[in-house]
C-alpha cells in the first residue's frame, strides 16, 4: 500500500454505527456484513478518499488515548484486510 496515496471506500459499502460502539459495513453487491469495533470504526471515518496512510495514522494517533507503538503497521494490515474483502477500492 501507497504510504502517500488517497485510501478511498468503494461505494457499494454503506456503514451503520452500533450503539455502544462500533459498527458494521455491508457491502451491497455481495450482502456480506462486516463488523468494525471502535477503532475499526474511527478508520472508517477517517478513509475519505483524501487521505494517504500516512495522513491516516497521524491523524489516528492524534485521537486515540495511549496509541500503540505499532498503529502504523496495525493499521496497514487493518487497511488491507479492507481491501481483500472489496471494502475500501484498490
Amino acid at each position: 500500500m501507497d504510504a502517500n496515496g488517497a485510501i478511498r471506500r468503494n461505494p457499494q459499502v454503506v456503514y451503520r454505527e452500533l450503539a455502544g460502539g462500533g459498527g458494521v459495513l455491508l457491502h451491497l453487491e455481495s450482502g456480506a456484513y462486516h463488523g468494525l469495533n471502535e477503532t475499526g470504526s474511527l478508520i472508517w471515518a477517517l478513509v475519505d478518499g483524501e487521505r494517504g496512510l500516512t495522513a491516516l495514522v497521524a491523524d489516528l494517533r492524534q485521537r486515540l488515548d495511549d496509541a500503540p507503538d505499532d498503529l502504523g503497521a496495525e493499521t496497514a494490515r487493518f487497511l488491507a484486510d479492507l481491501r481483500e474483502r472489496d471494502l475500501i477500492a484498490p
